[in-house]
């Protein structure tokens, strides 16, 4: 018979796996494919060399069937069966006929094999009729599973025609984007007055992505992403803050470009070891602990995690079944050819993870921050919140961080589960900037804090759903040397989305969001955005 075995393996490396093991769901920014690092992730082995299994052993069958002692005396004479694997026919009943039919097919197979073989095993008459009466017993469980094994094999013969590459596999999501944000006005920081009418109408766009998943061993992977899209992130070009920027959208003009390439592979059992020479993430391996499907930038993940990004490597190490710790080095400049990976933009990020209990797991983050170079490299908090919070010294000062966070998932019941974060960044100034006229000195530093709560119910109205609830504030310079760079209001963030599968591979997520207080300014309007988003999985 002829066989091929192909396994994808999907399970999370992540400590709180337990706690996050939810059904499918819309892929985000950067859809996530964890690699196991005890299952292959492609197989082309040959098989092991077939363990013989006393027929004593496999405890479901019923020591008083007369086919029990029947089968025993064939297996212990001719060697021809084995137990698959899981020492049990799993059965209903204490005796499958089923079950039992597959494996006296495969005795009757190698028993026949042996006749016609070169080895000229001599069969007793007295095992022939034995055969022939276990033949007729099962004779119709036996046609059931021929017919199936027929069946298999044309499904593999079927893959082995149309499969991608012996060694990759190719999956994708294509998104529909219906999307508008509509207010009064723009925002503006604090201290501007002039502010632009909020004229957004409803646009159709859509994103593509692709991802080559390759294994060279079985359990490494190498990922090579491309991403194309017409996207408009509706931020601060169309409400005049970052705070209203959707995740799932990229405008790359209709050309398709690379979006990550990394190489992972795992330490041991315990430990996964990440190389990327473009735009890895340490929360593609960190746990990030939150159970939401969000619709938003700012809902997806703590800003802890997001000035992290770029080429470095990341590592994910299991201390214990309970404790885990990585580390990461990834620099935003690290193909530029005048600053590389170590003489520009950098981030080193470390996480401690916890997983206390079945319902609760914890984590704490830390995060060092360096920017030299002024202008796009400097971003404080990953284009979430404020102006004043991601630049707290401007664009043209270089600037470094120690940012701290605390996460935190619990699971109230299988369908509903909370999430949550706070986070402190220190911001210095490693030169004397000069904003609009306002100079400060090196060595200014600003406090900029956020917090969220989060809550995801599952298999609302349908298997496979998803209702994801965000609130929090979007992070707020509480404290600057530069006075006029403090956020002095506070913004509020909301927001509601629903996933609902249509079809085993079709996903609709209405959602929309809310901003109070938009830029921390309380002179500013409430902008909102509504977004209903059609995606397809392949």
């Amino acid at each position: 018979m002829k066989s091929l075995h192909l396994s994808l393996t999907l399970a999370s490396v992540i400590l709180s796996y337990n706690l996050l093991n939810l059904p499918p769901v819309l892929a985000q920014e950067n859809p996530r494919l964890e690699l196991s690092l005890k299952e292959p992730l492609l197989s082309n082995a040959p098989p092991e060399l077939e363990e013989i299994t006393n027929v004593d052993q496999l405890t479901d069958v019923s020591p008083r069937h007369w086919a029990y002692e029947a089968l025993r005396d064939l297996v212990e004479r001719y060697r021809c069966i084995d137990d698959f694997g899981e020492r049990k026919f799993n059965g209903d009943r204490a005796l499958s006929r089923y079950e039992f039919a597959a494996g006296l097919n495969l005795c009757l197979f190698k028993i026949k094999r042996l006749l016609s073989g070169l080895e000229n095993k001599i069969v007793s008459q007295k095992d022939l009729a034995t055969m022939q009466r276990l033949e007729e017993e099962f004779a119709t469980e036996l046609k059931a599973t021929a017919g199936r094994i027929d069946q298999l094999e044309q499904r593999i013969d079927t893959l082995a025609e149309r499969q991608f590459s012996p060694t990759t596999i190719l999956r994708g999501v294509v998104n529909f984007n219906f999307a508008s944000a509509w207010g009064t006005k723009k925002a503006v920081a604090p201290g501007i007055n002039t502010r632009e009418d909020l004229n957004s109408i409803p646009t159709l766009s859509t994103r593509a992505v692709i991802n080559f998943d390759t294994s060279f061993t079985g359990r490494d992977r190498l990922r090579t992403n491309l991403i194309v899209g017409n996207n408009n992130r509706f931020s601060s070009s169309v409400t005049g803050t970052e705070m209203s920027m959707l995740i799932g959208m990229q405008n790359t003009a209709n050309k398709v470009v690379l979006g990550t390439l990394f190489y992972e592979f795992p330490l041991g059992d315990r430990g996964i070891l990440s190389i990327a020479p473009t735009s890895d993430f340490p929360t593609r391996i960190f746990p990030a602990l939150n159970p939401v499907n969000s619709i938003s930038n700012f809902g997806a993940e703590s800003p802890i995690y997001d000035f992290a990004f770029g080429s470095g490597a990341i590592l994910y190490y299991h201390l214990t079944d309970q404790i885990a710790a990585g580390v990461s080095y990834l620099a935003a400049t690290g193909t530029s050819p005048n600053q590389g990976v170590f003489n520009g933009q950098y981030t080193v990020l470390s996480q401690l993870s916890y997983t206390v209990s079945e319902q609760l797991a914890l984590a704490f983050t830390y995060g060092r921050y360096y920017a030299p170079q002024p202008a796009e490299t400097i971003n404080l908090t990953g284009s979430k919140g404020s102006q004043f919070a991601q630049l707290p010294f401007g664009g043209n000062t270089p600037t470094s961080s120690n940012a701290f966070g605390l996460q935190f998932t619990y699971k109230l019941a299988d369908s509903l589960i909370l999430g949550g974060w706070g986070s402190y960044v220190n911001g210095i100034a490693e030169g004397s900037p000069t904003v609009s006229s306002i100079n400060g000195s090196q060595g200014s530093r600003a406090d900029i804090w956020s917090w969220a709560i989060t809550a995801s119910l599952t298999d609302l109205i349908k298997a496979g759903s998803q209702l994801s609830f965000v609130f929090g504030m979007p992070p707020k310079a509480t404290a600057n040397d530069i006075v006029a760079r403090q956020d002095r209001d506070t913004s509020l963030h909301l927001e509601l989305s629903y996933s609902y599968p249509l079809t085993e591979r079709i996903y609709i997520a209405p959602g929309f969001l809310v901003i109070t207080n938009p830029e921390h300014n309380a002179a500013n309007p409430p902008v909102w955005v509504g977004l209903l988003r059609t995606s397809f999985f392949f």
